[in-house]
């Protein structure tokens, strides 16, 4: 099983244990592009989708919210 493979796994089973270094590798490799937004946010962006996801980092983390607002966009535009 690849990294890959084991983030995701995680990301779909325990959404609460995932850290953004992991949410971040998924994403880039979900073919999104990351952009330093403003402050201590981070914009990712995928040119397949409409909408930006925009978290907001606060002691290298992210709130479970956020986490769980990412699930629903990739759910809904067929990307995991």
């Amino acid at each position: 099983m690849t990294k890959k493979e084991k983030i995701l796994k995680k990301f779909n089973e325990k959404l609460w244990d995932i850290r953004y270094r992991e949410l971040e590798f998924l994403l880039l490799n979900l073919w999104f592009r990351k952009i330093d937004a403003k402050g201590s946010h981070i914009k990712f962006k995928n040119n397949t989708i409409k909408n930006d996801i925009i978290i907001p980092l606060h002691n290298n983390e992210c709130k479970y919210f956020y986490k769980k607002q990412v699930h629903k966009i990739l759910k809904n535009n067929s990307l995991i």
